[in-house]
């Protein structure tokens, strides 16, 4: 996010993105060694009665009027840094949790069952034959399925339920507070709504489907198990013909 010089809070670091118009001022400031791309600091701001800004570049200081800040744009560093952390725990295409994140969160759960005993369950989603719509339609039609599967599996889960984008073609689903019984029938309702769902590229249903896997939490498995069983169910579902759901 962008904000003007004059939008800035005393004390806040930003980079520089734009000077605004090569005026005279603006090119003196140049000539001091201000430009795009450098980190300042805002040392003071006084738009009514000095009409004056002091930034820091360096550990030089630099003062102009007010009004020049107004249209020199920066980017604050927290919010680069906010961006990037949102970066670091999303998946850019499906909006779902990444990887990364998604593994905090599961051993935070783990730790809530080791000290609490609140059980949870893992799903894992696999897109069937995907690769034949790569290859069919193209990979821009590929962004787009696994788009539409994402939104359909999130409408199919409860709020505090987490949907991650482990990789590929392939989802985790963690469900919190969630025995066995009832992840299987989360399971074979999520993998009918995908059957009947009608994707883009396209014009009916059935022509998309998902094989799935899955295992609860019982006493005395770590988290390395606990995936290695549901994902040996999702082998099992794949090799029986696919479009399936096995829980372990």
């Amino acid at each position: 996010m962008m904000v003007p010089v004059s939008a800035m809070y005393q004390g806040e670091s930003a980079e520089l993105v734009s000077l605004g118009p090569q005026t005279p001022e603006v090119k003196r400031l140049r000539s001091m060694g201000l430009r795009e791309g450098r980190l300042i600091d805002l040392l003071y701001h006084d738009p009514l009665v000095a009409k004056k800004v002091v930034i820091g570049v360096d550990q030089v200081r630099i003062a102009f009027h007010s009004d020049l800040a107004a249209t020199m744009m920066v980017r604050p560093l927290k919010s680069y840094f906010e961006a990037m952390r949102l970066q670091a725990h999303f998946d850019s295409l499906t909006g779902c949790c990444n990887r990364y994140a998604a593994d905090g969160i599961i051993r935070e759960e783990l730790e809530r069952f080791s000290g609490k005993g609140v059980p949870f369950s893992l799903l894992l989603a696999d897109l069937d034959h995907f690769k034949k719509i790569n290859d069919g339609f193209g990979h821009q039609a590929g962004d787009a399925v696994l788009k539409s599967l994402a939104g359909l599996l999130r409408q199919g889960l409860r709020r505090y339920d987490v949907l991650c984008r482990w990789g590929g073609e392939e989802f985790l689903i963690l469900l919190r507070g969630t025995l066995v019984e009832e992840a299987t029938l989360i399971a074979e309702r999520l993998r009918q709504a995908v059957e009947g769902a009608v994707f883009p590229p396209f014009q009916a249903g059935g022509l998309v489907t998902v094989s799935i896997g899955g295992c609860g939490m019982p006493p005395g498995r770590e988290f390395d198990t606990l995936f290695a069983e549901a994902d040996s169910a999702l082998y099992a579902s794949k090799s029986r013909g696919r479009n399936r759901v096995t829980i372990c």
